[in-house]
């Protein structure tokens, strides 16, 4: 794929509506950039712009910048309640992840902050500029007693321990704990000691990741954080593939506009943790949207070492900044609920329909999930065909092809054994008896999971 310089970008078919809303995503714009920001906002289509920033999920960010630039929009009005509902819930999880912070802190525990709430306090100085569905932290391995620890003193539970599971077995075969969740549901906490399943191809070099780590504040507690090139790296490791609109992409190049990279160690990271597939796929796309010499430059080293599907398939992406625009799917998440409710249930009854949900969505999804992972304007026969395999790849990346198999044979496996038992077994724990063990309704953990992408 050859990329595009800043000139081709410009010259490039691009609508007024879709070169706003990418402006209105960056965390910085100079005068020169915030001077065509309010020259195009005299003359878009504001129907048009509010559904491209509802789709890329990225109404919060450009709501703020909006106002920032005082540009009275007709959509802030729209906009406000969306951004209002995020905002809330991103500072019930910030309340009590700062209390989480220092009882880490008491302990001397180092924690480094991943992802969204890191670039929250340091790119964007805005703790919602997005929704956020947990609290992403990167921890030593050996520091996971003292972390659970912590956890149980606040009240914290895991999915896990709802299901009479050990959250702890996750250590042998994962990179990060289950999710664990404070008691009203507020805060969730992703916990890792590792930036990829250590069943993946992907070895990162985590002695080399930790000694390069740095202080930085959170709300007055202790944390750490990676280095630019090792935040850029576990951006492009962990880019859904097809949840991937301005949300996502905007980390990236915001990263990249407002963080000094060492392109050349950054580079050579990618080489040592064979990550060249992600990380072009990832950069390619940040590009295409928000060009820069360095990038163009970082991307003409790496392609030669991505595989050829990597190069078609992300040439096929960013051959349009419309469809890239327009192709943003959360369908991968409903496959993910469904999974969640069988192994929340051992009702019979419940897991089929949960294993069916999970079944149908991966073979069958819906036509416009088809059209936006094959960058089509509508579903065609041969996308209809090709994307199950496209939706297992990407479940093939996240927990390698293996452990895949072996989880699809296990849901199968419990719905056998639910089925068989249920003439002998009484009282059954349903979604409700899951709830109670916690003290909330059905209609609050329904909340909480379709408030998950």
């Amino acid at each position: 794929m050859t990329t595009s310089t800043e000139s081709e970008i410009a010259a490039a078919p691009f609508l007024a509506e879709e070169r706003l809303l990418v402006l209105l995503s960056l965390a910085q714009t100079d005068e020169r950039e915030a001077a065509l920001a309010r020259s195009l906002a005299a003359g878009v289509d504001w129907e048009e712009f509010a559904r491209l920033a509802e789709l890329n999920a990225t109404v919060p960010l450009v709501l703020a910048n909006l106002e920032r630039l005082e540009i009275d929009a007709p959509v802030l009005e729209r906009f406000r309640p969306r951004a209002d509902e995020i905002r809330k819930a991103n500072e019930a999880r910030l309340r009590i992840a700062r209390e989480l912070f220092a009882r880490f802190e008491e302990r001397n525990i180092p924690v480094v902050l991943l992802k969204g709430v890191l670039f929250a306090e340091t790119i964007y100085r805005n703790p919602a500029y997005k929704k956020m569905n947990d609290v992403d932290i990167l921890v030593r391995k050996e520091d996971l007693d003292a972390v659970y620890g912590v956890y149980e003193e606040m009240r914290f539970f895991s999915a896990a321990e709802l299901l009479g599971q050990n959250p702890r077995k996750q250590e042998k075969y994962s990179h990060h704990a289950p999710p664990f969740f404070s008691r009203d549901l507020a805060c969730m906490i992703g916990t890792h000691w590792g930036l990829i399943t250590p069943l993946s191809r992907i070895k990162p070099d985590y002695d080399a990741i930790w000694s390069r780590t740095r202080e930085v504040d959170f709300y007055g507690r202790a944390a750490r954080s990676m280095s630019p090139e090792d935040n850029l790296h576990h951006l492009c490791i962990h880019l859904p593939y097809y949840k991937a609109g301005v949300r996502e992409l905007a980390d990236l190049y915001n990263l990249i506009r407002q963080e000094p990279i060492d392109w050349t160690a950054f580079l050579d990271l990618v080489e040592k943790a064979r990550t060249e597939n992600l990380v072009y796929h990832a950069l390619s796309l940040a590009h295409r949207l928000c060009p820069s010499f360095e990038v163009q430059e970082a991307l003409r080293r790496v392609e030669p070492r991505a595989t050829r599907f990597t190069r078609i398939d992300t040439a096929r992406k960013t051959a349009r900044i419309s469809q890239l625009l327009r192709s943003r799917s959360t369908h991968l998440s409903v496959i993910e609920k469904a999974f969640a409710d069988l192994r929340a249930t051992k009702k019979a009854g419940e897991k089929w329909e949960a294993l069916l949900r999970m079944w149908k969505n991966m073979l069958w999804p819906p036509e416009v999930d088809v059209a936006r992972m094959n960058s089509l304007d509508r579903s065609t026969a041969w996308a209809r065909l090709v994307t199950p395999s496209r939706i297992r790849r990407v479940f093939y990346r996240d927990v390698g092809r293996l452990l895949f198999w072996v989880i699809m044979t296990k849901c199968a496996w419990d719905v056998f054994v639910a089925t068989a038992t249920a003439p002998f077994r009484h009282g059954a724990e349903d979604h409700s008896a899951f709830a109670a063990k916690i003290g909330v309704t059905v209609e609050d953990l329904r909340r909480l999971k379709e408030a998950l992408e």
